[in-house]
């Protein structure tokens, strides 16, 4: 017999299930529409903290004085997203800044 096992375990794409890896996940991206004189203050090893502004987004990273810098697109957003609903705080570093682009690293804290 073919087919789907039918187990139910196939989790959905939008709520977090108990086998996710919130601590783990690790996102490396440029930040979406970044906020220019934000990111002309920032410099390699900074930190931004990772917040949603409501249950649906959009994930905003914002500087140390509570300025937005830009937002998180990514593949992993939907994750990301349902991670922070469910707790897990996040933090990015400032990996480079080159031609207004500023490159991103995402890991719970």
């Amino acid at each position: 017999m073919s087919g789907s096992s039918g187990d139910g375990n196939i989790p959905s794409v939008n709520r977090p299930n108990q086998n996710e890896n919130c601590e783990g996940l690790v996102i490396n991206t440029n930040l979406a529409s970044p906020q220019a004189e934000v990111i002309n203050a920032l410099n390699p090893g900074d930190l931004l903290e990772i917040t949603i502004a409501s249950d649906q987004g959009p994930i905003q990273a914002i500087n140390q004085a509570g300025n937005l810098a830009g937002n998180i697109i990514s593949r992993e957003q939907v994750k990301l997203l349902n991670c922070i609903i469910s707790g897990t705080l996040y933090e990015a570093e400032v990996l480079s800044i080159n031609d207004g682009q500023c490159n991103i690293q995402i890991r719970s804290i």
